[in-house]
């Protein structure tokens, strides 16, 4: 577009010379017309109004004004106003050019004169006042004009204040988060905007940012439904060094907070699962360990006795029956300990038969029962150590053999043969001739209480023994699972240990093993020991494991106020103590015994059925010397309780065959 098309060629006439002054004037003017309905229509536009806005006249004329111009909220009617009342007005609005990029214009409206016959209604004087806020009189640079196309479309909060804490400045964003006119807002302080109690949490972070003339980052709340903002604000000098002005860019974290607020519902409720889990799993441990104790204790007392073939089978069978539920709860609270990260281990060098042949002799009785053979191949293990806690270890096995015999056919194997795996490790091979496993099997083998097809037969288990596998096996550095693609019935596990190098004693270990252990009874020398308990079946247990030590003598008290009262009259030398007492909790008699001078030397066993690591740790760090969970075994109570005392010559010792 050029002048020619607009602009007379021999402007001779007044209107040709009014044409010629309307396009050439300096200033950014738009003629528009009313109608009925109180619209604006664009007639006319003059040269500075086409580089305003970036556009041919051609485009703009004809076009609604309303289009072309954001009028602020509350100002739709100004120029109907104009035109019926001849009287001028001045406001802000925003234009937006053919490129989209919006400028911030003072829009200066007032009655054009018209000839009578096609009156213009109202003249419209544009002028681009973010030019002239940012760059002056001169022209606005590019780098500049950039800059402000970010701040305006920015979505964040950004606002400039002076030291009296009034709005000099602020974005787009900002007026259309809070409905405010920009140039409505400028002069004003943050009273006039937001709440009193919001606005004074703004002004006095704007005094801090004043104070110490340096930038600082705040979490300001904001009103309505914005909820909360995170906010930089910083001083702004001038070319002298003088602080002018704070400036601030904010921004909404609503969704955030309401994330951190879910999260720690989240983590509450974790932690609520968590401590009753803890709770049930101590109710479990101590209700359940309890009567064990009995059964078991009285149990291998009976085995120390002369007796016939019949009743010594029969105290047997109630010993294996009373194991395999021990060893059930055993299960549910190690794999509560592998969760909560309290698993103890011992890893050591360990002969990798050793622990398979024990595992085998214990399960011999469960695979004659069912008719399956247990066999073994040495050749791949026999000289190969692993790096391993030996119980963990033979644990696993006795899980993974014991599987393969319960869920095997009759007439069936199970046998177990060795071969160096990849990456170091040894692997335990254990294959066994049942029904097999699905492939969509696999992948729920090791969840814990999964026990698949099993769940509907009446073989015995809770679905934790190959979780508890794998959670162990991983623990020591191994890993353990099913090798796929076998053919025909039945599977093979593989359990996958890190390898070591033989110790020098190695020869000994190869061919002498660990043999069978034996009950041996210590000396002690003279011991008085007090038991607190008030449960008849366990101070009748322990009276009778301690009668097989003529040199202890044992005294019983059945409350904790009675256990303190004789503890500090006679000072024992050994204090067992149990948990669950009527008058007082355990835990609070332990406290009066170390605070008592008499007592705070005296070594306290705490004898509980209470088996929780969490139970183990907190009494351990209050100062108990030793933690005896229920059910006792008879032999380890007397060496514990023998450990408790002082060294003394332990060469006459009473074997007794078990």
């Amino acid at each position: 577009m050029t002048e020619s098309d607009v602009v007379p060629t021999s402007p001779g006439t007044a209107e040709d010379r009014r044409a010629v002054g309307f396009w050439s004037a300096p200033c950014a003017l738009v003629l528009i017309s009313i109608d009925a309905a109180g619209r604006g229509w664009i007639t006319d536009v003059n040269a500075a109004c086409c580089e305003l806005l970036d556009a041919p006249a051609a485009r703009l004329v004809g076009r609604p004004f309303d289009e072309l111009v954001d009028l602020p909220p509350g100002s739709a009617a100004v120029l109907a106003t104009v035109a019926s009342s001849g009287q001028p007005a001045t406001v802000v609005a925003r234009c937006t050019g053919s490129g989209g990029r919006r400028v911030r214009v003072e829009l200066r409206a007032g009655v054009a004169s018209g000839d009578g016959s096609a009156p213009y209604d109202v003249v419209i004087a544009l002028e681009d006042r973010t030019d002239r806020m940012l760059a002056g009189d001169g022209p606005l640079p590019h780098s500049v004009r950039v800059l402000q196309d970010i701040v305006e479309n920015s979505p964040a909060l950004i606002y400039v204040k002076d030291l009296d804490g009034r709005f000099v400045y602020i974005n787009e964003y900002f007026g259309s988060q809070f409905g405010v006119p920009p140039d409505g807002v400028v002069g004003k302080s943050d009273y006039f905007v937001f709440p009193p109690d919001i606005a004074r949490a703004f002004s006095a972070n704007d005094k801090l940012v004043r104070d110490t003339r340096r930038a600082h980052e705040f979490e300001e709340p904001a009103p309505g439904p914005h909820g909360a903002y995170r906010t930089v604000k910083f001083p702004l000098f001038d070319e002298s060094g003088q602080l002018v002005a704070v400036a601030g860019i904010s921004t909404e974290i609503t969704d955030l907070k309401r994330a951190e607020a879910a999260a720690r519902d989240a983590r509450d409720e974790a932690e609520r699962a968590s401590r009753a889990k803890s709770e049930l799993l101590s109710r479990m441990s101590h209700e359940l360990r309890t009567p064990l104790n009995s059964i078991l204790g009285f149990g291998q007392l009976l085995q120390l006795q002369p007796l016939g073939d019949d009743v010594r089978e029969s105290v047997d069978r109630i010993i294996s029956a009373a194991s395999h539920l021990l060893a059930l709860i055993t299960d549910v609270l190690e794999q509560s300990r592998i969760e909560a990260g309290h698993l103890v281990l011992s890893p050591e060098p360990v002969h990798a038969v050793e622990p398979l042949m024990e595992a085998i002799e214990l399960l011999r009785p469960l695979a004659g029962k069912c008719g399956v053979e247990l066999s073994c191949d040495l050749h791949g293990g026999l000289y190969e150590f692993v790096v391993a806690d030996y119980q963990r270890l033979k644990q696993i096995l006795l899980n993974v053999l014991g599987n393969g015999i319960k869920y095997n056919r009759e007439d069936g194997a199970v046998t177990v043969s060795f071969r160096r795996a990849d990456d170091g490790l040894l692997r335990y091979l254990i294959t066994d001739t049942g029904p097999g496993l699905d492939d969509a099997d696999l992948d729920e083998l090791f969840l814990p209480f999964e026990r698949l097809a099993a769940a509907g037969s009446d073989t015995e288990g809770t679905g934790l023994g190959l979780a508890l596998s794998k959670s162990l096996a991983e623990a020591m550095g191994g890993r353990i699972g099913v090798l796929r693609g076998t053919e025909g019935p039945g599977c093979t596990f593989y359990l996958d240990l890190p390898a070591t190098d033989a110790p020098r004693d190695a020869h000994s270990v190869v061919f002498g093993g660990r043999g069978s252990p034996t009950f041996t009874v210590p000396s002690f020398a003279p011991t008085r020991i007090l038991y607190i308990e008030n449960d008849e079946a366990n101070e009748e247990l322990v009276r009778r494991v301690f009668a097989l030590c003529p040199e202890v003598t044992l005294r019983i008290a059945r409350t904790g106020s009675a256990g303190l009262s004789d503890a500090a009259r006679d000072r024992p030398d050994v204090i067992l103590l149990d948990l669950h007492l009527p008058d007082t909790p355990g835990e609070a008699v332990l406290v009066s015994l170390r605070a008592d001078p008499r007592t705070r030397d005296v070594p306290v066993a705490v004898l509980s059925a209470d088996a929780t690591s969490a139970q183990i740790d907190r009494l351990t760090a209050m100062g108990v010397a030793d933690y005896i969970t229920k059910p006792v075994d008879v032999a380890d109570l007397l060496r514990r309780v023998h450990a408790l005392r002082e060294p003394v010559d332990d060469h006459d010792t009473r074997k007794t065959g078990r």
